[in-house]
């Protein structure tokens, strides 16, 4: 199964974004994978998710293959589909 995705976070994907999708990722059974300009890599390895350089407004395509992948694909895209998460500093 695969699907596609729009970053929403204006900063794209960045060291906090990408630890929640390999988190998430590394939560299913199935292979996942990214895919942003022909340029496909592995979802549970971090450096492979900041490898993508995905920035805001790029389309991502999400590939799952195996038990869960509907919902591994639905979970990775709500998060690329987050908006900046707010931060305060004191």
């Amino acid at each position: 199964m695969q699907a596609q995705f729009t970053v929403q976070n204006q900063l794209g994907i960045h060291a906090r974004p990408a630890r929640k999708i390999v988190q998430t990722a590394a939560a299913f059974p199935c292979d996942i994978y990214l895919e942003k300009d022909g340029k496909r890599v592995g979802a549970k390895s971090l450096v492979n998710v900041l490898t993508l350089g995905a920035k805001y407004g790029n389309v991502i395509t999400i590939i799952a293959e195996g038990e869960r992948e509907e919902e591994a694909v639905r979970e990775i895209g709500a998060i690329i589909e987050s908006p900046i998460e707010k931060v305060e500093w004191k």
